[in-house]
């Protein structure tokens, strides 16, 4: 039986409302009382194409099911790729000279569908895919459901919260471009920061590194099926600015998932150099996303 978007998705959109909560909770009481004051905050659901919308003069979110789908898809993608990864960097630690084949489990995985799917989204909100894995609301945190419904919920949260940015600043709509990008600067800035600013240096940080590069892929996606318009900054200049507040060390786990990720989704046929560290591999990853997406 083919499912909506809606049918596939809807059960997590009844979580989604805690998300901008839930992945800096060492900042939520801050969250309600000095974000959302006495006006709090309305969630809601619109039928369109993958996009997200605030809508500051009601103090109110948007989610299309189309766009959390398309997110969910990718997250799906995000997860394998980061579990390819890790079991391929623990078995080069514990049998020197050993490969796991991560191409052939990335085919086998049918990422690529996924990946197709969340790309599929932006241009129609289409049914789900026949063949794809649905969303298991309900799944433990310590299964695979459960850590994939995490990345997309933490992935998520940077998008609620850039959106809740656009409330809190008051930002205007009808408005000409150049105020509008900065508009955009300023929610993403605030997003960004709210997510990282209390994270400390631990795996707590890696993680939200992480969900702020699913979101970023997620943008990058978008850029690659509708261009860029004049409503948004391209998206490698918000790439440059997100990531410039990662402050994560030259061994940092977070950007090495989260230049694999990059690679796997929107640059898988480059053949990488072989690198010392993962800061140094985010870099170069960071250099082709210059070439592949450049400003115009």
């Amino acid at each position: 039986m083919t499912l909506t978007t809606e049918e596939a998705i809807g059960p997590l959109f009844k979580i989604a409302e805690r998300t901008p909560f839930n992945i800096a909770p060492e900042r939520a009481e801050r969250l309600a009382d000095e974000i959302f004051k006495d006006k709090g905050w309305q969630l809601g659901t619109v039928h369109t194409k993958a996009n997200f919308y605030a809508r500051p003069e009601d103090a109110a979110v948007d989610l299309s099911f189309a766009g959390m789908a398309s997110l969910w898809a990718l997250s799906y993608a995000a997860y394998h790729v980061v579990d390819i990864g890790s079991r391929a960097q623990q078995t080069a630690i514990a049998d020197v000279g050993a490969t796991v084949d991560i191409g052939r489990e990335f085919h086998d995985l049918k990422l690529h569908s996924y990946i197709d799917f969340a790309r599929e989204l932006f241009r129609v909100n289409a049914n789900w895919r026949d063949g794809l894995a649905t969303p298991v609301a309900n799944a433990a945190l310590n299964t695979a459901d459960g850590l994939i419904n995490n990345m997309f919920f933490g992935a998520l949260s940077w998008i609620i919260l850039h959106e809740i940015g656009h409330v809190h600043h008051n930002h205007l709509e009808h408005i000409p471009a150049a105020q509008r990008i900065s508009q955009e600067f300023q929610a993403d800035d605030f997003a960004t920061k709210w997510v990282l600013a209390d994270a400390g240096n631990g795996l707590r940080r890696e993680f939200r590194i992480l969900i702020i590069s699913t979101a970023l892929t997620w943008l990058f996606l978008c850029e690659a099926e509708r261009g860029q318009g004049d409503k948004h900054p391209p998206t490698i200049l918000r790439f440059r600015a997100a990531s410039s507040a990662f402050l994560a060390g030259d061994r940092s786990v977070g950007l090495q998932y989260s230049a694999n990720l990059f690679k796997a989704v929107l640059d898988p046929a480059t053949e990488s150099p072989v690198f010392e560290n993962a800061a140094e591999l985010f870099d170069w990853v960071g250099q082709r996303l210059e070439l592949l997406f450049p400003e115009r």
